[in-house]
């Protein structure tokens, strides 16, 4: 038995989208057509694929076990003709799809490639950044390829890679007058907490104040909204900014993972041997962007 390939066009327009209306739209196909080619996919599989329930389209077992061959078939394809269609034998297209958290996607994970792209000028970039716990949802679904977290997700599908970790002090503005007040990103993130268990500091009574994204913090800090726990490498260039205690550091890993795959195309090689390399020096402030 083979697979429909309008079939399965119509399968990872849905998986990916989650909605029948904009699946339809994706693939330039009435809801109907559309639902007709699900219908008959799930009949030749003798399975059902997706779900439907409150929270919208789901993906069945089968149905993320299909996902990821499509993504693997489409990745093979793209490598196929991006090296049948390149100007030299070395030249790198595609599109890097990578996703991660705020404290490392421009310093660390995009100044990693930032060589791969100069000398690629036909390879394309989706970058993003999310809460921790938007990561893996994005992986699985098949929005992204690569995922920075700042733990292993310990599952047999995944290829889990250590890139260093992330040495988070405690910061202030110099001259800073406002007393034990931290800036987090919101009620749920601990890493004030766990800076000032480490620190073996009581924290039952602190003011906290909350701001977006790591950048928002450092902007916080530099007005003197209060004190906040950041990484040394977003601050090695930083003016008017003091490590109250260089001492203490809370140590945060940097964990970059992606699908286990039977072959993997040369721009995947080439993305992850780039962070390999470069992200550790630049955790350690080792290295400039």
């Amino acid at each position: 038995m083979s697979l429909s390939s309008i079939q399965l066009e119509a399968f990872l327009a849905l998986a990916q989208t989650r909605n029948f209306t904009k699946a339809a739209e994706k693939i330039h196909v009435t809801q109907s057509a559309l639902s007709q080619r699900i219908l008959n996919l799930e009949g030749e599989l003798a399975t059902t694929l997706f779900i439907r329930d409150r929270a919208g389209v789901q993906l069945t077992e089968v149905a993320t076990e299909l996902l990821r061959y499509c993504q693997m078939k489409e990745k093979l394809e793209a490598d196929f003709l991006s090296r049948l269609q390149a100007q030299t034998q070395n030249e790198l297209t595609g599109v890097v799809r990578i996703s991660g958290f705020s404290s490392v996607m421009n310093s660390v994970v995009l100044a990693s490639l930032a060589d791969l792209f100069s000398d690629n000028a036909r390879l394309g970039l989706e970058s993003s950044t999310r809460e921790m716990n938007e990561l893996p949802d994005l992986l699985k679904k098949g929005v992204t390829d690569f995922i920075v977290l700042d733990h292993k997700l310990d599952r047999e599908e995944l290829v889990a890679v250590d890139l260093g970790e992330e040495r988070n002090v405690l910061v202030e503005k110099k001259g800073y007058k406002g007393g034990d007040v931290f800036l987090d990103h919101d009620e749920n993130d601990l890493t004030t907490l766990r800076y000032l268990k480490l620190a073996k500091r009581k924290s039952a009574r602190i003011e906290r104040r909350y701001l977006d994204d790591i950048h928002g913090l450092l902007e916080g800090v530099k007005l003197g909204l209060g004190r906040a726990v950041v990484p040394m490498h977003l601050i090695r260039k930083a003016d008017g900014i003091r490590v109250i205690d260089p001492e203490v550091i809370l140590k945060i890993p940097v964990i970059l993972h992606y699908y286990q795959q039977p072959y993997y195309s040369k721009l995947h090689q080439s993305v992850t041997q780039a962070l390999e390399s470069r992200a550790p020096r630049l955790l350690q402030c080792k290295d400039n962007p």
